[in-house]
C-alpha cells in the first residue's frame, strides 16, 4: 500500500465569516429575547409559587399549634378524670355536703386534700405561657355556703372553693354540654367568664366511679390568650406576617367570630353573620374585610389571594379536627415587581449586550473559521486513498477537535484496511492462512504440471458439540490447538489452511504412492487419539478426513474441494476416526441419495407410495389388528426399502406431509375393513419423532380423524425408543392429549437400548412391542429366556399389552405364549399385504376353526 504524507496550509474564509457573524447575531438576539421574556414570566410564576407553598406552610404549622393544644388539653382533662387523687377528693366532697373544701391541716383528710391539691398545680404549672384561666373539679352536690352543686378550682396555683349561693352546675355552659355530648372530653361553646370577664371555653370531662357519674373535671381556656399559643407554641414558626381567624358556623350557615388574632380589629369578637359584614362596612372594607374571608372557607384546604383590610394576603384554610371550628390563616403576600417593567429592563440588557456581542464575535468567528478550508481540503485526500493526512489547527475549539477527528479517523481507517487484507488473508481463530485468499497461490504454485498432490479437507466433527456442552471458549480454543496440532504433525506445514468453522486442509505436494498419504494420515489419527487438555479440561477429538489426488480427481482447487467433501461425507457415515480416498463410487451413492430426496417430495402427489398391512394376531387366536407399513415404488429408482426413504424424509422434514398421508390411508383402510366385515381391528401406524414432536400434531391427528370417520379407540400411533431421550417432557404431554381424543401409543422397537424402565413407569404408554432383535436370541441361553420373560411380567404389571415383533418360527410363538405374551407379529403368521390381500386374508382365517387357525396360518416357520 502506498502512503503519501501532506501539510496542509491555513486558508482565510473572509464572506463566509461574515455571513456567519451577522446570521449569527439576528439569531442570538431573537432568540435571547425570547429567552429573556420566557424566564421573566418563569421567575415570576416561581417566586408565586414559592410564596403560595410558603403560605400553605405558615397556615399548616399555625393549624398544627392550635390542633396540638386542643388534644393536649383534652389529653389532660381525660388523665385528670381518671386520676386517683381527684377522684378521691371528690368523693370526699360528695360524702358530706357539710365539709368543709378545704380541711385544716389537723383534719384526717387533709393529705388525701394535699394530694389532690398537688396534681392541681402539676396541670397548672404546664398550662402553656398562662393560657389557663381556670382548673376546676365540680359536683352536683352542694358544698358548705354553696348554691346548687360545688365547684374547686385553681388559678394561678390559688385554691378557690366557690361559695356563691347564686352558683347553681346546672345552669353552666360546660355542664349542658356534657350532658348532650357523649364524648369523652367536652369543649362548649363560647361563654362570658363571670371572674375575667372574657370570652371563655371550658374542656369537660365527667369524673366515673364503677360508671357513675361522680363530678367533673374541667379547664377554662380565654379566648384572647390564643394569641399567646400562636405566637410561642413551639411548633409555630414561620418569618411571614400572618393572622388567623377562627370561626363556628352553625346549623343555619351563621358563622360567629371566636377569636381573630389582629390586635387592631378587637370589635370582631364573636359578631356573627350580618353583624361582621356591618363591621366591614363601618370600618370602610365593605367588599374586601372579615366577611369575605368567612364566605370563602372551602373545607379543601385550598389558597386563593386577595385583599384583606387594604392589604394583600395569601388566605388558606387548614383544618381542625374533632372540633366544630373552621380557621383561616391570612398570610402577608408581598407585591411583585410588575412582568412589563422586568421584561423592559431585559430588553435593555438583551440590546446592550448584543451590541458587545456583534463587536467581539466578527473578529473572533473570522479568527475561529480560517481552518475549514483545510479540514475540506484533508477530507478530499482521503476520498483518494491517502489515509496518513495531518491537518493542523493552533486553536484549541471545535475545529480543532474536527481536525484532530480527522486525523485520527484516517488513521484508523487505515489500520481497519489493513485488518481488512489480513482477515481476508487469515482464519481469526486459528491464525492459520484462509484457503479462499490463497487459493490462487494453492493454484500456481501445487497444482502444477504431472506431479500428483494429495488434497486433504478435515473435520473436526463434535466440535457443535463441545461448543454445547463444555461452551464456546473451549470450542475456540481447541479449535487453536487442533491447528496447531496439525501443522506439528503434517509433513507440509506452510500447506495447511482454514476451510471456515471446524474445517481444515492440508495439502500434501509431489505424492507419490498413496501409501505415504495413508501414512500421514494415519499420523493425524494418531496425534489426536488422546482427549486435548483444553482449560484443564480434557476434550475428545473426533475426526475424519476426505481426500482427493490431483490431477485424477481433478485440476482446479474447486473441483479438489468439492470431491474432498464428498469423501468426507462418505467416512462420517463410516464412523469417527475414519479417512476415505475420493472415487466415482461414492459419487453415485451421494447422488442416489440426492436423488431419493429430490423424487420423494413429488412421490405422493404422483400416488408413488402405498401402503401394507401386516397382520397382528392375539394370544386367543383373533386378530388383534394390522401395522399399517409404508412403501415407494419410483419408476426411476425401483421399489425403495422404507428404511432408506423415511430416513431422508426425517432428515428433509418432508415426513411431516408423507407421515400425514399415511396416517389418513390407514385410517380409511381401518374403516373399509370394519365395513367389510363388522368387525373392529385394531391399526398400529408409525409415527416419526419428528412428526409427533410438531406443535400442531394434534391438530391434525383430530382433523384426521373427523374426516375418517374412525373410531379412535382402534387407533394405536408407535413411536420408537429414539425419542425418549430428548424430548420426555413434551412428550408426556402429547400422550395425554392423544389420550384424550381416544387413540392409545404404543412403544415400539423396545430392547434396542435406549428405553429404561424409568420411561416406562413415567410415560403413558398403553401397548409395548419387544423388538425381533429380543425375540431372535430368545433361546440364545438361558439368560435371555429370563430377561424376556421378566419384560413381559414387568410391562403387564405396568398395565401395556406386550407385542412381540418378528415372530418366525412355531417354537418362538409356543414360548412367548407361554410367558403370556398378548400379541404376535412376524413372517410366522403372514408377510405385510396390500388392501385387497389383506381383506382375503381376514375372510379365509375367520373361516378356520378357532382351535386350528395357528395351525393353518402359522404351521410353517419362515425361511429367508
Amino acid at each position: 500500500m502506498r502512503i503519501l504524507k501532506k501539510s496542509i496550509k491555513k486558508n482565510n474564509q473572509h464572506g463566509l465569516s461574515k455571513r456567519i457573524v451577522g446570521m449569527t447575531i439576528l439569531f442570538d438576539a431573537f432568540f435571547l429575547i425570547i429567552i429573556m421574556a420566557v424566564l421573566a414570566f418563569v421567575y415570576v410564576d416561581t417566586i408565586n409559587t414559592e410564596r403560595e407553598n410558603n403560605a400553605v406552610l405558615v397556615s399548616t404549622n399555625a393549624a398544627a399549634a392550635m390542633q396540638s393544644f386542643i388534644d393536649e388539653t383534652r389529653q389532660k382533662v381525660e388523665t385528670l378524670a381518671q386520676n386517683t387523687n381527684i377522684k378521691a377528693y371528690i368523693g370526699y366532697l360528695n360524702t358530706d355536703p357539710d365539709m368543709a373544701a378545704i380541711p385544716a391541716k389537723t383534719d384526717s383528710n387533709y393529705a388525701m386534700y394535699s394530694r389532690f391539691i398537688a396534681t392541681f398545680n402539676a396541670v397548672w404549672s404546664t398550662s402553656p405561657d398562662g393560657v389557663y384561666d381556670f382548673v376546676f373539679i365540680a359536683s352536683e352536690t352542694t358544698c358548705a355556703d354553696s348554691g346548687d352543686g360545688c365547684f374547686v378550682g385553681v388559678n394561678e396555683e390559688v385554691i378557690t372553693s366557690l361559695d356563691n349561693a347564686e352558683w347553681i352546675i346546672t345552669e353552666r355552659l360546660w355542664y349542658i354540654d356534657a350532658q348532650s355530648d357523649t364524648s369523652a372530653v367536652t369543649v362548649s361553646d363560647p361563654y362570658i367568664d363571670a371572674v375575667s370577664l372574657e370570652y371563655t371555653i371550658t374542656f369537660t370531662a365527667k369524673i366515673l366511679d364503677d360508671g357513675d357519674t361522680i363530678g367533673y373535671i374541667g379547664i377554662d381556656v380565654n379566648l384572647p390568650s390564643f394569641t399567646y399559643i400562636l405566637e410561642n407554641y413551639e411548633r409555630y414558626s414561620g418569618e411571614s406576617d400572618k393572622q388567623m381567624v377562627i370561626f363556628q358556623t352553625d346549623d343555619n350557615d351563621d358563622s360567629t367570630v371566636l377569636f381573630y388574632s389582629d390586635p387592631l380589629y378587637t370589635e370582631y369578637k364573636m359578631l356573627s353573620g350580618p353583624d361582621i359584614a356591618a363591621q366591614d362596612l363601618s370600618i370602610g372594607y365593605a367588599e374586601n374585610g372579615l366577611a369575605l374571608v368567612i364566605n370563602n372557607y372551602t373545607s379543601d384546604g385550598s389558597i386563593f389571594e386577595t385583599s384583606i383590610f387594604g392589604d394583600p394576603y395569601f388566605v388558606v384554610y387548614p383544618q381542625l379536627t374533632d372540633i366544630g371550628w373552621r380557621i383561616a390563616v391570612l398570610v402577608d403576600r408581598p407585591a411583585t415587581m410588575a412582568v412589563e417593567i422586568m421584561f423592559a429592563i431585559l430588553l435593555g440588557l438583551v440590546v446592550i449586550l448584543m451590541l458587545l456581542i456583534s463587536l467581539i464575535l466578527g473578529k473572533r468567528i473570522t479568527m475561529t473559521l480560517s481552518p475549514i478550508n483545510d479540514i475540506l481540503d484533508s477530507i478530499d485526500q482521503i476520498k483518494k486513498g491517502n489515509f496518513d493526512i495531518s491537518v493542523k489547527v493552533q486553536e484549541n475549539n471545535e475545529l480543532k477537535n474536527v481536525a484532530d477527528a480527522i486525523n485520527i479517523m484516517s488513521k484508523e481507517i487505515g489500520s481497519q484496511m489493513d485488518l481488512v487484507y489480513k482477515s481476508f488473508l487469515y482464519d481469526s481463530i486459528t491464525g492459520l492462512k484462509n484457503r479462499r485468499a490463497c487459493h490462487q497461490d494453492i493454484e500456481e504454485k501445487v497444482l502444477i504440471g504431472k506431479e500428483k498432490a494429495a488434497i486433504c479437507l478435515i473435520d473436526v466433527d463434535n466440535l457443535k458439540n463441545i461448543n454445547v456442552t463444555k461452551g464456546q471458549s473451549v470450542g475456540d480454543e481447541l479449535l487453536q490447538e487442533f491447528a496447531h496440532q496439525l501443522t506439528l504433525t503434517v509433513a507440509a506445514p506452510d500447506f495447511v489452511f482454514s476451510n471456515g468453522g471446524n474445517e481444515f486442509i492440508f495439502i500434501m505436494p509431489k505424492v507419490k504412492t498413496l501409501d505415504v498419504v495413508e501414512r500421514e494420515l494415519l499420523k493425524i489419527f494418531e496425534r489426536f487419539r488422546e482427549p486435548v487438555a483444553i482449560k484443564n479440561i480434557k476434550v475428545e477429538v473426533k475426526c475424519n478426513i476426505g481426500v482427493a489426488i490431483y490431477p485424477y480427481d481433478g485440476k482446479s482447487m474447486d473441483d479438489l474441494i468439492k470431491k474432498c467433501d464428498t469423501a468426507l461425507f462418505k467416512a462420517k457415515q463410516a464412523g469417527n476416526g475414519v479417512f476415505v480416498f475420493y472415487n466415482d463410487q461414492i459419487t453415485r451413492e451421494v447422488n442416489y441419495k440426492a436423488q431419493i430426496n429430490e423424487q420423494l417430495a413429488e412421490a405422493i402427489q404422483k400416488e408413488e407410495l402405498f401402503l401394507k398391512y401386516q397382520p397382528l394376531i392375539d394370544n386367543k387366536n383373533e386378530i388383534y389388528g394390522f401395522e399399517a407399513l409404508a412403501r415407494w415404488n419410483s419408476p426411476t429408482l425401483g421399489e425403495i426399502g422404507p428404511q432408506v426413504f423415511i430416513s431422508n424424509a426425517e432428515e428433509s422434514h418432508l415426513i411431516i406431509p408423507i407421515g400425514t398421508w399415511i396416517l389418513r390411508e390407514a385410517c380409511v383402510s381401518q374403516v373399509e375393513l370394519f365395513k367389510h366385515f363388522n368387525r373392529q381391528f385394531v391399526m398400529s401406524v408409525n409415527v416419526s419423532p419428528v412428526q409427533i414432536l410438531q406443535k400442531d400434531f394434534i391438530d391434525i391427528l383430530r382433523k384426521v380423524i373427523l374426516e375418517t370417520d374412525i373410531d379412535p379407540h382402534y387407533l394405536v400411533l408407535e413411536i420408537t425408543e429414539g425419542i425418549l431421550i430428548d424430548s420426555t417432557i413434551y412428550l408426556e404431554e402429547t400422550i395425554n392429549f392423544i389420550h384424550e381424543i381416544g387413540a392409545r401409543i404404543a412403544l415400539d422397537d423396545f430392547g434396542t437400548g435406549y428405553a429404561s424402565l424409568t420411561y416406562l413407569r413415567k410415560l403413558p404408554f398403553d401397548n409395548l412391542k419387544i423388538d425381533k432383535s429380543f425375540v431372535d436370541g430368545i433361546f440364545s441361553s438361558k439368560k435371555d429366556h429370563s430377561i424376556i420373560g421378566t419384560i413381559v411380567q414387568l410391562v403387564h404389571n405396568l398395565n401395556m399389552i406386550v407385542i412381540a415383533e418378528g415372530v418366525e418360527t412355531r417354537k418362538q410363538y409356543e414360548f412367548l405364549k407361554q410367558i403370556t405374551t398378548d400379541v404376535f407379529q412376524g413372517f410366522l403368521f403372514s408377510k405385510a399385504l396390500n388392501l385387497e390381500e389383506t381383506i382375503k386374508y381376514v375372510d379365509q382365517f375367520y373361516k378356520v376353526n378357532k382351535t386350528k387357525r395357528i395351525d393353518v396360518f402359522a404351521n410353517k416357520d419362515y425361511t429367508e
